[in-house]
Order: C-alpha cells, then sequence, then structure tokens
C-alpha cells in the first residue's frame, strides 16, 4: 500500500530527446539515485498541468510529481509492504 508523503524535494535529472529522465532526488536530507523510472504521465489538476513519475530507488517505490506551472517538485507517496 502507499503511503502519503506530500514533501517538497529536489530532483536531478537529464533532458534526452525532449523528455525529462529524473535521475536522483533529495529527501530528508537523504540523496536517492534512481535506478529506474517505471511511469511517466502528465495530468492536470484544475488549469495546473503536472506530471508524475513512479521511479525505483534504493529498493522501494516512489511517487514523484513535478507541477509545471510552479517548477516545484513534490514526493507524493512511497510504497509500503
Amino acid at each position: 500500500m502507499y503511503e502519503e508523503i506530500n514533501e517538497d524535494i529536489s530532483v536531478i535529472g537529464i533532458y534526452k530527446k525532449h523528455h525529462f529522465s529524473p535521475k536522483k532526488f533529495k529527501w530528508n536530507n537523504r540523496v536517492f539515485p534512481v535506478d529506474e523510472v517505471t511511469l511517466s504521465n502528465d495530468v492536470r489538476d484544475g488549469m495546473i498541468k503536472k506530471r508524475l513519475y513512479s521511479v525505483v530507488a534504493s529498493g522501494n517505490l516512489y511517487r514523484l510529481e513535478f507541477n509545471r506551472e510552479s517548477e516545484q517538485w513534490k514526493i507524493l507517496e512511497v510504497w509500503v509492504d
């Protein structure tokens, strides 16, 4: 089941062929290298465009959100057993 977090984070990634791919993120003063991006999806929250990423890092699955209007990153959820 997912545990809701909803906290601001910092993300580093690369652009390749017009697509962004997160490579690591910083949360709670720890850096998490992204092992795999399992999903990226564009969504709207009213008029605000956002991009969601599901990533595997340190053996866990995280859901990240990029607000394309404010250019702010959040960690939304982490999968816990």
